[in-house]
């Protein structure tokens, strides 16, 4: 028998969906307009967080100061692409979350987005002869691949992540995985200066959700740290004479 759904329940579902839609177009907005910094990142209410998002379709990585992703920063990551490395598209169901990193403050957070879309200019437009001499081939000399699938993008991003993070000794950091088994062996990471944890189970349909749940922890934590700082000290108590 057809299940049959109350006038309700098809309220709450076309809400829901109207919502989803509402938070994409919403972060897509946010995203747009190139990199911003730590005071606009504070102005937006966003969290001192950089974004991972990883394309199923090609491996590449596309990073974010905020929980969405637009065309801009499509345009500005990928500046010389070629038939190893194309333009991604920005279809929504090719990019899932792959890692989010929670920073110590909004400098940090900066510095470190910065430092990964430098490091992929470096690696794709100053040294791409000493880039590509590195990566694993295949017998005809060319970037391995599978289908269109090369796994060196995802690795090489985060090579790139934990090298800004021990460059810049960026403190307290906090990385959090799709799979752990992503981050690749712990001798390549810095524990004094970064943990790592997994992301909560979710459906990529979904993943705005979660992100924006991660953005508004991050700023509340972030807030919380400022009001404890700024809170005076208690002067110790002083012996009373004899």
């Amino acid at each position: 028998m057809p299940i049959m759904r109350l006038r309700a329940e098809k309220k709450m579902r076309k809400h829901l969906i109207e919502q989803l839609k509402a938070r994409k177009v919403l972060g897509s907005r946010l995203a747009q307009g190139g990199d911003k910094s730590a005071e606009e990142l504070q102005s937006l209410n966003l969290g001192p967080q950089v974004f991972l998002f990883k394309n199923l379709f090609s491996g590449q990585v596309l990073y974010s100061q905020v929980p969405a992703y637009h065309q801009d920063q499509i345009d500005a990551q990928f500046k010389r692409p070629n038939w190893e490395n194309r333009k991604p598209n920005r279809r929504n169901d090719l990019w899932r979350l792959m890692c989010v990193a929670n920073f110590a403050n909004y400098e940090y957070a900066v510095a470190a987005y910065k430092g990964l879309v430098q490091l992929r200019e470096v690696r794709d437009i100053h040294q791409q002869k000493e880039a590509k001499a590195l990566r694993k081939k295949n017998k005809e000399g060319n970037t391995w691949y599978a289908a269109q699938y090369r796994h060196t993008h995802s690795q090489e991003a985060v090579a790139d992540l934990a090298h800004v993070i021990e460059e810049f000794e960026l403190d307290q950091t906090t990385l959090l995985w799709e799979n752990l088994w992503r981050k690749g062996q712990d001798e390549h990471w810095r524990a004094d200066l970064v943990e790592h944890d997994v992301l909560p189970p979710f459906n990529q349909k979904h993943q705005t959700v979660l992100m924006d749940e991660l953005r508004a922890h991050a700023t509340e934590a972030f807030a919380q740290l400022r009001e404890a700082e700024a809170q005076p000290s208690e002067p110790l108590d002083q012996p009373t004479p004899a």
